[in-house]
């Protein structure tokens, strides 16, 4: 049996300011394209078995276009293929609570979808000797009232899980991660994860298969030689075949520019060099320079009128400017943990946080946090009149 497996789409993801023609957020347009070019190579390569591993939303309420649209391209898929489509629900597209309802109900009026985003639960799959398990974000809490097996008796079964298995992330707030051993890998067929957007293998027969998309909360790290796409497993041959996404909006983590003893014009020199090689190409790259050693008595003197045509130029540039670390500041401790941009810090934090006050929506608290953050950077590289 032939497996595609998909995960972390997050469709209505916005970021930055950017709209299209007509007026849609283009980093939602982007996803919207990377999901339509997937289940397009996924009907060409015609699986017997489709698993969208969660998160196939950015949100719990997707605005009624990304709803609509949805719609429209999984009514599509199933129109060019009828080989079964089971969806779990992940922690951006699932309500905690049971009663609430779940948006992703909706696509099971569509012949051929399976839907679970509550409790650990078998699919036996009609017309298939297979059966699929789903184990989605919120049954992780219960998952030790349930041995991790399969019992269905069909000759293939599937797990389907969205969530952090331990020793996978460097940093996770996740404060419940699974066991590899919970997960019993050795008694499934196939184990399609889905929560970490890069492309990464547990075990023979177990993956995630990462985002389609940057859609994460460090696309930085990403960038570096982490391709998008999803995975088609063989249950008979046990190999795996990565497919990179054929349309991805690119994103590029440029070397860093060293202040050292530069002068404040020397300095706008070599951020215009570094980014000289993609002039052409701005309008359509996501982009973070840094600027290493920054000292803070440069601030004043920087063109930031240049610095902010630049940044309009490009769909998104982020210059960041980092201080000297304290091992370069003469009679300073050399003691100092590897820091992390406290943009990357705080969506992961607000991304964790669990029983949210009622009315306080997750992606507005992130969004408010980061524009908070943006404008205090702002003030102060602000030279005083």
């Amino acid at each position: 049996m032939r497996i595609a497996h998909i995960a972390d789409v997050h469709l209505g993801y916005r970021a930055y300011s950017r709209v299209t023609s007509r007026g849609l957020n283009q980093r939602e347009a982007d996803v919207f394209r990377a999901f339509r070019s997937v289940l397009d190579r996924v009907a060409e390569l015609d699986p017997d078995l489709i698993i969208i591993a969660g998160d196939l939303f950015h949100t719990v309420r997707p605005s009624n276009f990304a709803i609509h649209q949805t719609f429209r391209l999984l009514s599509d898929l199933r129109g060019r293929t009828a080989v079964p489509v089971v969806i779990i629900g992940g922690n951006h597209d699932t309500p905690k609570s049971r009663d609430t309802g779940c948006i992703l109900d909706l696509y099971t009026v569509i012949e051929g979808m399976y839907v679970r985003h509550h409790g650990f639960e078998g699919i036996a799959l009609p017309g298939l000797d297979a059966a699929v398990y789903c184990l989605p974000y919120f049954a992780l809490e219960e998952r030790r009232q349930h041995v991790i097996r399969p019992d269905s008796g069909r000759s293939v079964n599937v797990l389907a899980v969205h969530g952090t298995v331990e020793g996978v992330i460097r940093q996770s707030y996740d404060s419940d991660q699974v066991a590899p051993g919970e997960l019993n890998l050795e008694a499934w067929d196939y184990v399609a994860l889905g929560h970490y957007h890069i492309h990464t293998q547990l075990a023979d027969n177990a993956f995630y298969s990462g985002a389609i998309e940057y859609t994460s909360s460090n696309i930085w790290e990403e960038a570096h030689e982490h391709p998008k796409g999803f995975i088609v497993f063989d249950t008979e041959t046990r190999t795996a075949s990565f497919h990179e996404t054929p349309t991805v909006r690119r994103v590029m983590d440029l070397p860093p520019v060293r202040a050292g003893a530069l002068g404040a014009a020397e300095l706008m020199e070599k951020v215009e060099e570094r980014l000289a090689p993609f002039a052409d190409d701005l309008p359509e790259l996501i982009i973070r320079l840094p600027v290493e050693g920054f000292p803070r008595e440069l601030q004043r003197d920087l063109d930031w009128k240049r610095l902010r045509e630049l940044k309009l130029t490009a769909l998104h540039l982020d210059i960041v400017f980092r201080p000297a670390r304290r091992e370069d500041r003469p009679g300073e401790s050399t003691e100092r943990g590897e820091a992390r941009p406290i943009e990357v810090e705080w969506r992961e934090f607000a991304g964790s946080l669990e029983d949210l006050p009622a009315g306080v929506d997750r992606d507005r608290l992130v969004d408010l946090g980061l524009h908070y953050l943006e404008q205090a950077a702002e003030e102060q590289q602000e030279v005083p009149v």
